[in-house]
């Protein structure tokens, strides 16, 4: 199994704010199950540090919680899973956001299981494999 962390994620491991997320964390890393980063969730972790009162100290942060992983690129064939599956949710009237549709369409694609503090628009995707870290693992 692959799993694919989401940005908020990061942001429950960087800010330090999570006890269930971190413990998550470590403990797959001590598992050495792989574990990757979309370069969407870069993006929005870089968006984050560009906005945070010290971008400087933020970006090292962030740069350390992703030395933990994989950074994957974002290619062609996730771009088409997304499409397929945005048209999908828009027939449904079930529209998420753009980033979560383009994480999760490259988890499709690649078949990882999506990683995350917020179910709530990764749920609309019956097909998607997600695992919340917000719950202690049993």
């Amino acid at each position: 199994m692959i799993l694919t962390l989401d940005t908020n994620v990061f942001i429950e491991i960087v800010r330090n704010r999570s006890k269930a997320v971190r413990e998550r964390f470590y403990e797959t890393l001590a598992a050495e199950t792989r574990m990757v980063a979309s370069l969407i969730v870069v993006h929005e972790l870089r968006v984050g540090c560009e906005l945070h009162p010290d971008p400087a100290a933020e970006l090292s942060r962030v740069r350390f919680a992703l030395s933990q992983v994989e950074i994957e690129p974002f290619d062609e064939a996730d771009m088409s899973a997304a499409a397929k599956l945005s048209a999908m949710l828009i027939d449904r009237g079930q529209k998420i956001g753009p980033y979560d549709l383009l994480i999760a369409g490259q988890a499709l694609a690649r078949d990882w299981t999506v990683v995350t503090a917020n179910t709530r628009e990764f749920s609309r995707i019956e097909e998607l494999n997600v695992i919340d870290w917000t719950v202690p693992a049993a």
